[in-house]
């Protein structure tokens, strides 16, 4: 037996038969050699039973002699406890091996558990998939406010309630209270959608989960308490106005036809009119129809004189689709949506100098007028297709109202060609007897 030094362990060399030598002042550590020649650092010691036990320590020279008796001291300590080291080692392995499985599976987890653009396009898809025609307006509310702030590759489980606020806060700084509001909402929805995703047992068998334990939005205050209800509506000079104006606009023709449009067919709802296809423009019959609109239902109205030349130019240029207000031919193919339309409002207001107003004004100057052209507020409110509520509307009446919408839309088509050749009062007394 002799003191192992470094220079001695480098030494070493293959004989063609295996050796060791053993560690003088290290009681059981030694060098071992094979054949080969490769040096294995070990420690012997004496099993309960009585056998001798060879335990490897490293292997040079990844394990310096330094390391393999620092190892030595390790064991020999719980040898000396009374403990077997390769019991206790076996026990070890087995712990680490344990250990990196869970590991290995959690980082697995990790990988499965979505992102925020994950989560967010998730939830404007389910809204495409349902029909829902808010969902272009959603994601271009997405993509614009916050993955500035919030890294698209953030898991979704881990956004907390300071990266809402933060996306609020920028918004807030623009003065934007009512779109701030906006997104808030759109979050908050994303983050329920992605709790109940989750929990969906129709996508059990789906590997996307985002483990969301709780909603981030839920505990961030609507940056506006309480939004105050648009009364913006135009007077007939007004809507003469913006419609010679639009006229004179360098706009594209889909959005100048839109606009009009809307005035045309009685203050219809932006997206129903964007969303028009050929197959809806009857011209034999003279009816529109709008599907899956708002309130679900199927919404059929006649239109007139004002409205066709409209309806005629934008049937001459639909795309392959049939859409009539689909993408503009341009660089960017941008598709006309209420966005392109509130830009080019807000430019023709400016150049006119007219009190602003928004494309779902339209809807409520048409309302106002058709009152003053002597039409019912409840035929006013079934042409506009809103929501009845009572208990007969809602659950028993199936009538389509068709006869009466036709009255409705002849007499607002002979207004709007009255205020389009600046005398709108000229016939109202004598059609204040439709809908009564």
């Amino acid at each position: 037996m002799a003191k192992l030094t470094v220079n001695f362990i480098k030494s070493l060399k293959a004989t063609g038969t295996a050796y060791r030598k053993m560690d003088d002042g290290y009681a059981g550590f030694g060098v071992k050699v094979s054949p080969s020649g490769k040096i294995s650092f070990i420690f012997r010691y004496k099993a309960t039973d009585g056998r001798d036990v060879p335990m490897v320590l490293g292997y040079h020279p990844q394990t310096t002699l330094a390391q393999a008796r620092e190892l030595w001291s390790h064991w020999r300590a719980i040898y000396d406890s009374g403990r077997d080291p390769k019991t206790v080692q076996a026990e070890q392995l087995e712990r680490e091996e344990e250990n990196r499985k869970a590991t290995a599976l959690q980082r697995k987890h990790e990988a499965m558990q979505g992102s925020v653009r994950q989560l967010l396009e998730a939830y404007t898809n389910d809204l495409k998939t349902n029909g829902k025609r808010s969902w272009s307006e959603t994601e271009r509310v997405f993509e614009t406010n916050v993955y500035q702030h919030i890294p698209a590759t953030t898991k979704a489980k881990d956004v907390l309630p300071d990266d809402i606020r933060a996306v609020l806060a920028e918004i807030i700084q623009r003065d934007a209270l009512v779109m701030a509001n906006r997104v808030r909402a759109y979050l908050s929805a994303a983050f329920a959608f992605g709790i109940s995703w989750d929990n969906d047992s129709r996508r059990h068998f789906e590997s996307l989960r985002f483990g969301i334990k709780t909603n981030p939005v839920r505990d961030v205050p609507k940056p506006l308490k309480s939004e105050k209800p648009r009364d913006r509506a135009l007077s007939e000079f007004e809507v003469k106005q913006v419609w010679e104006a639009l006229g004179d606009s360098d706009f594209h023709p889909k959005t100048i036809g839109a606009i009009r449009l809307l005035f045309a067919l009685g203050g219809q709802r932006v997206e129903d009119v964007l969303f028009l296809t050929e197959d809806d423009v009857d011209f034999v019959n003279r009816l529109v129809t709008f599907r899956d609109t708002k309130n679900g239902t199927t919404h059929v109205i006649p239109f007139g004189d004002v409205a066709e030349p409209l309806l005629k130019e934008r049937m001459l240029d639909t795309n392959a689709g049939g859409e009539l207000f689909g993408k503009i031919k341009s660089k960017r193919e941008e598709p006309i949506d209420s966005t392109t339309l509130s830009h080019a409002i807000t430019k023709l207001c400016r150049r006119i100098n007219l009190e602003h107003f928004q494309p779902k004004d339209i809807r409520r100057t048409a309302k106002t007028l058709m009152g003053f052209a002597g039409i019912s507020k409840e035929a006013r409110d079934r042409f506009q297709n809103h929501a009845l509520t009572d208990v007969s509307s809602k659950h028993y009446d199936r009538y389509n109202y068709l006869a009466e919408h036709r009255q409705t839309s002849a007499v607002w088509d002979a207004y709007l060609q009255n205020i389009l050749a600046g005398s709108p009062q000229a016939n109202v007394v004598q059609l204040r007897v439709v809908g009564e």
